[in-house]
């Protein structure tokens, strides 16, 4: 096994937030080493010095490949998401109820088995082979890990226009591929260039991690700890690139980028842990939901919604004017919330294996005054897309 380089992030925050593998991608595949082969005279790619002979003008035709293999159809993910359900009735799916999942495969909890890692104050980077052993893995849901039965809403959509009034923000940001590509770079530098641990990597491995196709993870927190509130005006600026984008396209009456990324980030609830990540996501292919939960955990006994940890996605749509699903994850909507096993780390997954009935699915849109999606982790299950057509999503928790 090669071993994956796990980046511990520690920016801005004394919160402990998740840190991701980051691996190389897979080699290309190999030619053989052996001598190539080429066609004889007799083929009708062969290279002749005469002419060809009566015999082999007349030969019988090839079969065309089509006639051999069925032709592979060429994926086009705008047009499967077009044909996809939103499915914004859908039902809410009762994990304890084994009436609800007789004619289903049963969901069945289990440990993360990725290697995870807890960030604390000291900024490292660490190579480990180790993985976490799955505990439990069998286990099926049980009556530890349920919660009171959900009344409100499962998810809720927001604008910019509601966050950033007065500045047409989200009218802009749905009609201009340039501005929210511009906006893209511009958060993932002002992260990656303000993160202790990015400063130590070598240029090679720094050039692959802001490239547009890697995801890239941080805080979004512009605020260093203990920082009285006299002193915050004073900082300086920490999203400086981001700063001059929106003053570019809104004016001078676009917030700054830090007031941007902590309006963002306050969403989550005061329980946050400020983490922030771009996720680009599989674009090449239809892939399999995997359900899961990031932390199973509202940070709060009471299920108080306003104490609660919520979680938070900005959708970058891939073209303009795009409204649909294959931007922000999909979810499953739960009649009761689903906490995590006592003694689960925190920063470990909780995650379900199986499938699930097609009604169960929601598939969030993205459209204007929808860029922006907000849910609490208990309260739903979800999974990358299916399908994925976006630049990408960023989450904020």
């Amino acid at each position: 096994m090669k071993p994956s380089l796990v980046i511990l992030i520690s920016a801005f925050s004394g919160s402990s937030i998740l840190a991701s593998a980051f691996s190389s991608p897979s080699a290309p595949n190999r030619r053989r080493s052996g001598p190539s082969t080429r066609r004889t005279r007799g083929s009708d790619e062969s290279e002749s010095s005469g002419p060809r002979s009566e015999s082999s003008s007349q030969r019988r035709p090839r079969s065309s490949r089509s006639d051999r293999q069925e032709v592979r159809e060429i994926f086009d993910p705008k047009k499967l998401t077009i044909q996809q359900n939103v499915n914004e009735d859908a039902n809410p799916l009762d994990l304890y109820s084994s009436v609800s999942l007789q004619n289903n495969p049963s969901f069945i909890k289990r440990r993360s088995d990725s290697s995870v890692v807890q960030i604390n104050s000291k900024a490292d980077v660490i190579i480990s082979e180790e993985k976490v052993e799955p505990e439990n893995k069998n286990e099926s849901v049980d009556e530890q890990c349920k919660g009171p039965d959900i009344q409100h809403s499962h998810i809720q959509y927001l604008s910019l226009d509601d966050l950033f009034p007065n500045l047409n923000f989200g009218k802009i940001f749905f009609t201009n591929g340039e501005f929210r590509q511009n906006i893209r770079t511009a958060m993932r530098k002002d992260v990656f260039f303000t993160t202790p641990a990015y400063a130590i990597l070598s240029p090679k491995v720094a050039a692959m991690m802001l490239d547009d196709d890697s995801s890239l993870q941080g805080t979004w927190n512009c605020i260093p700890k203990n920082i009285s509130p006299e002193m915050k005006d004073a900082l300086p600026l920490r999203m400086k690139r981001l700063t001059k984008v929106l003053r570019d396209y809104l004016g001078s009456g676009a917030p700054t980028g830090d007031n941007f990324m902590i309006t963002l980030g306050e969403l989550c609830g005061e329980n946050s842990s400020a983490h922030w990540i771009d996720i680009i996501g599989v674009k090449d292919r239809i892939v399999s939901h995997s359900w899961h939960q990031d932390t199973g955990c509202s940070c709060t006994e009471e299920s108080d919604l306003v104490k609660s940890r919520y979680t938070v996605m900005l959708g970058f749509p891939i073209e303009d004017g795009f409204s649909g699903s294959g931007v922000f994850s999909h979810v499953i909507k739960l009649e009761h919330e689903h906490l995590a096993p006592e003694g689960h780390n925190e920063n470990e997954p909780v995650l379900f294996e199986g499938t699930v009935d097609e009604r169960y699915i929601l598939r969030p849109e993205f459209t204007l005054g929808k860029e922006i999606i907000r849910y609490r982790d208990t309260d739903v299950l979800h999974s990358a897309p299916d399908v994925v057509y976006r630049q990408s999503v960023m989450r904020f928790m």
